[in-house]
């Protein structure tokens, strides 16, 4: 039986790896509560579609919601269809944009490069980057948008070498530009006129080009033409708030970082993998010049990304599969008793988080039963133990795709014990659904999750805080006002003054909020007070 699945391994690697991966992201995939404040916002926008059936106009608690393109929705409905309304309906094609992404990942390298060593190495290095792994653990707009980049790069090589495939190049910028506009074109552009640079090729449009732009615009722009005829207004807001403040003011959704940013938080987000580079950095010589395409792009991507005013480091996510590509390539030349050194490094680097996460539940700094501790120790175990008689090549790759696995199911243990800790209130909406409360009122935060969790009117109070404000100007009516109050209009604190309701109500805020006089004197009817982390409830 063993030399049978040896046989296996060994004859199918690939095959066998993707399995391993995609079982062990599904492994409780909804057992942790949606995470505020992205992941509740995108979980909510599509149940709101669902319940409301319209698929054109995308709302969050009620209010016009045109800050992205709706794909993400699309796909999460779907999720909803397939498993019901919950946590592993949100994420489930996250898991399957994951295995997507890698297979197309080692398709790149083949076209590239024809090494297979050095395609499966680039899955693996993909698989064990913390930045791709928190990309499909966590509802948002990034892992869908790197897919589509990815298929780009992919079809747009293959339409080199045969025209039949712009179809597929074009449709694959269309649903990137319907997943999150026209940031699907900087890493794409980028590596094409790189490739065209240093291929000494020139820009030539031909009619396929011509038919491609039709399939882009019908795979797209459909939604886009919608929304603006119904109201030209949304086409400024497109332009202006959502890509050039974005661009050019440190102030746009409290994201403004420094130049620096992306340059120091990238080779973080590479760990460990990343450091295989600085052991071998004076052994291996650029000399491909795909590789070198495949490098230049990368540089050029970050660059890009840090002149931007507004920064997150999921705005990166895309340039990785560059590097990924760049450094797989670059590792094949490494001697095996590089990769001897490789492999030592990472037992001593997963023993080292196995007692860290043992210290942590020991101080009590985690929940967790102490069981689950064990799951990286017996990961360092079957990759030392395991994996004798193979070449150090594959006792490494072997041993980091390993213990990455163990450290998917250790952290979704983690989260699923520690919803609070990770920023998730269902724990707090399900104290709430258990009181005869109609109101929840959320002093200066939004709270999607608990629109989500809850059948309760949740009203929001606006006093400042970038996350609560609301964009109204599309509204057509005023029911908003029912569930939105922005205090920061003298009109809307008289207003809330006047409609405050104690009976049938609930009040939560942040323990770090300063509560104006005018709350702090309609909490004192409230009999009951509760800790939940970082919040506070009040109720009767």
């Amino acid at each position: 039986m063993k030399n049978k699945l040896l046989a296996i391994i060994k004859s199918q690697p690939l095959l066998f790896i993707l399995l391993l991966i995609f079982v062990s992201t599904l492994f409780q995939l909804g057992s942790w509560g949606l995470t505020e404040t992205s992941e509740a916002r995108y979980a909510q926008i599509a149940k709101e579609m669902i319940e409301s059936g319209d698929y054109i106009h995308p709302t969050k608690m009620g209010i016009l919601h045109y800050h992205k393109p709706p794909l993400t929705y699309y796909i999460t409905a779907l999720g909803y269809q397939l498993f019901g309304i919950n946590e592993f309906g949100a994420r489930f094609f996250l898991s399957i944009a994951l295995l997507v992404q890698l297979v197309l990942i080692y398709k790149t390298s083949q076209l590239l490069f024809d090494n297979k060593r050095a395609s499966i190495l680039a899955v693996v290095l993909y698989f064990s980057t913390p930045l791709i792994l928190g990309s499909i653990r966590n509802l948002t707009t990034d892992a869908y948008l790197n897919t589509f980049v990815l298929m780009a790069v992919y079809f747009w090589l293959k339409y080199q070498e045969n025209k039949k495939y712009f179809w597929i190049f074009y449709l694959s910028l269309g649903l990137g530009f319907l997943t999150k506009g026209p940031l699907v074109f900087i890493p794409v552009l980028v590596f094409q006129l790189v490739w065209l640079y240093y291929n000494r090729s020139k820009v030539k449009f031909s009619k396929y080009d011509l038919w491609g732009i039709v399939v882009f615009f019908l795979s797209c722009g459909w939604w886009y033409w919608r929304i603006i005829n119904e109201n030209p207004l949304v086409f400024d807001y497109f332009t202006g708030d959502q890509i050039y403040q974005r661009m050019v003011s440190n102030d746009a959704y409290s994201r403004g970082k420094p130049f620096w940013y992306y340059l120091v938080l990238v080779p973080v987000s590479l760990f460990p993998w990343v450091v295989y580079l600085f052991m071998s950095f004076k052994k291996i010589a650029v000399k491909s010049k795909r590789t070198k395409i495949l490098g230049t792009t990368f540089i050029i991507i970050i660059l890009i990304f840090s002149l931007f005013k507004t920064k997150l480091i999921f705005y990166i996510l895309p340039s990785l599969s560059f590097l990924i590509l760049f450094v797989s390539n670059l590792l094949t030349e490494v001697e095996e008793k590089y990769w001897r050194k490789f492999t030592f490094f990472l037992y001593g680097y997963f023993s080292v988080l196995f007692v860290a996460e043992l210290i942590a539940v020991l101080l009590h700094k985690i929940e967790l039963n102490f069981l689950y501790v064990l799951i990286l120790a017996i990961g360092i175990a079957i990759s030392f133990y395991g994996l004798k008689n193979i070449s150090w090549f594959y006792r490494n790759m072997y041993t980091l795709l390993i213990n990455t696995i163990a450290l998917v199911v250790f952290s979704t243990t983690v989260m699923s014990s520690n919803e609070l800790l990770i920023n998730s209130p269902k724990p707090i909406a399900n104290f709430i659904n258990t009181l005869p409360t109609e109101n929840i009122y959320i002093y200066n935060y939004l709270v999607p999750s608990m629109s989500f969790y809850t059948s309760k009117n949740v009203i929001t109070l606006n006093n400042g805080n970038y996350t609560s404000k609301r964009e109204v100007q599309f509204e057509k009516n005023s029911n908003y006002l029912k569930t939105y109050y922005n205090l920061e209009s003298k009109e809307e604190i008289a207003r809330l003054q006047s409609d405050f309701k104690i009976q049938n109500s609930v009040f939560l805020f942040r323990k770090k909020e300063t509560l104006p006089e005018y709350i702090k004197a309609k909490l004192i009817p409230f009999k009951n007070k509760k800790d939940f982390g970082k919040w506070i409830l009040y109720y009767n």
